[in-house]
């Protein structure tokens, strides 16, 4: 719990730091920040919180702290889409007026749906998911890892050497 309480104060410092540094400066920059909860209300650390100017292609994600806080680096003022995503939780939309420091919170929704946050996982987690208990189900998962591109199959080894005939060793 302290360890959370050193995280949260941990970003309101370096937020006041980035904020005092660039009001003494001519810059149009702006900071956004904000909270992370789950629609319980628990904190989620670890998601990611992403923004876009209007007009841009360029987009800036950053990662919730341990205790579902967030902020951006210095953004140029302007209007920005921002969205949260977190895997099983749906995406969490919304928009900005950067003209100072804003504060943007959100609240995630778990996905209701298997099949939707099935299609939501990255491609390694997705092959780490496959199952592997039987003879029949290692098969399988072995020839999926066959067809699978070298990263991938490194991840799944890894997440897979208890199984027998593995054999591989997992590196990074």
């Amino acid at each position: 719990m302290s360890h959370a309480r050193r995280l949260t104060g941990a970003s309101v410092i370096a937020i006041a730091a980035v904020w005092a540094a660039s009001a003494g400066t001519a810059q149009a920059d702006a900071l956004l920040a904000g909270t992370i909860t789950s629609v319980a209300g628990e904190k989620m650390g670890g998601v990611t919180v992403s923004a876009k100017a209007e007009g841009s292609t360029i987009t800036t994600s950053v990662y919730t702290d341990e205790a579902g806080g967030y902020y951006f680096p210095a953004l140029a003022e302007g209007k920005y889409r921002v969205w949260a995503q977190a895997l099983t939780f749906q995406t969490a939309k919304g928009e900005v007026e950067l003209t100072k420091t804003t504060l943007k919170d959100f609240k995630l929704e778990p996905m209701k749906n298997q099949e939707d946050w099935v299609r939501q996982l990255p491609g390694d987690e997705f092959l780490a998911a496959l199952p592997g208990d039987t003879p029949e189900d290692y098969r399988m998962k072995t020839l999926v890892l066959r067809t699978a591109p070298a990263a991938m199959r490194r991840a799944i080894r890894c997440s897979t050497a208890s199984m027998p005939r593995a054999g591989a060793r997992c590196s990074t």
